[in-house]
This record gives structure tokens, C-alpha cells and sequence, in this order.
């Protein structure tokens, strides 16, 4: 596979449901009011160590990377366009991102949460079989791209759990 440098970079995946939980803790915890707060799973890897272990958890093998350093991230998001059902124009700024490292390099604001993020390998896994339950639920294939609808909370009082 001709693979673009940002392959390489490193980055700090966080399972949707470690957000999820951080998101919904912060408007209870008055220290994080006006703060950035940087978040991440325990493992940092690279983009391309990433796609490897999907590969693996996957069942698949991870297929060899030729490196290319002119890729660009808008050849790669005209690549992604052909060769995915994703817009070029929604795949290039998110391109452009992956050459930028994503890792935390200021721990203070998540240690007031009382959250431990999961591990790669254990997100990775929980996906792959709640992706696989849903398309047997719904009879879609997993590698079928699915619509989530969210609901907005209108601002204001919160009930009290």
C-alpha cells in the first residue's frame, strides 16, 4: 500500500465513550470551568500502528507500507474519495490534521477526573464486536457506513440524576 508520511506521526486515540464520559463530567466540575483540558488513551501509537492492529481485529493481515513523502494530504484526500464512499472535500482538513502529533503533553486538567481512559486494544475490540452486533441487527453489512442522529440538550438546568 502507498502510504503518505503522516503514517508515522504520533497520535493518542481515546475511545467515543472515555469523550463521552469527560464531556459529561466537565459541567460538574468546577475546576475544569475555562480550562483546556487534554484527553487520551494510555497508548500512544501511530497512525500506521493503528491501521495495522484494525487490520489484526479485523482478521485480516496488515498489508506492507511503502512510504511516499509526496503525498500530500490532497492527493490522499482525492485517494479517499475514490476509493471510499467519503467526500474529498470532507476527507482533505481531516488529512491535513493527521500531520500534526495528537498527544497529550499537559496531564494536569484530565487527573481531575475520576476516569481511566481504555486501553487501544480494548477500544479497538469493543468497536469491532458492537459494529459486528449492530449490522446483525440490522442486517447491514460491519464495513457499511451507518447514520447516528444525535439530540441537542437545549441549554440550562440540568434534572438532577
Amino acid at each position: 500500500m502507498i502510504a503518505p508520511a503522516w503514517l508515522k506521526v504520533p497520535t493518542q486515540p481515546i475511545a467515543i465513550d472515555d469523550v463521552l464520559a469527560y464531556l459529561a463530567a466537565a459541567p460538574d466540575l468546577f475546576e475544569s470551568a475555562g480550562s483546556e483540558i487534554q484527553i487520551g488513551g494510555p497508548d500512544v501509537l501511530s497512525y500506521g500502528e493503528m491501521l495495522d492492529r484494525m487490520a489484526e481485529a479485523l482478521g485480516r493481515r496488515p498489508r506492507p507500507k511503502l512510504p511516499v513523502p509526496l503525498l500530500t494530504p490532497r492527493l490522499s484526500s482525492l485517494w479517499i474519495g475514490l476509493v471510499t464512499p467519503v467526500d474529498a472535500g470532507v476527507a482533505r482538513p481531516l488529512i491535513e490534521g493527521l500531520s500534526t502529533r495528537t498527544t497529550v503533553t499537559d496531564t494536569s486538567g484530565a487527573a481531575l477526573f475520576d476516569i481511566t481512559p481504555l486501553p487501544f486494544g480494548e477500544a479497538l475490540r469493543r468497536a469491532v464486536a458492537n459494529d459486528a452486533a449492530a449490522a446483525s441487527v440490522s442486517g447491514s453489512r460491519p464495513s457499511e457506513p451507518r447514520t447516528t442522529t444525535l439530540k441537542a440538550t437545549p441549554p440550562g438546568p440540568r434534572p438532577a440524576p
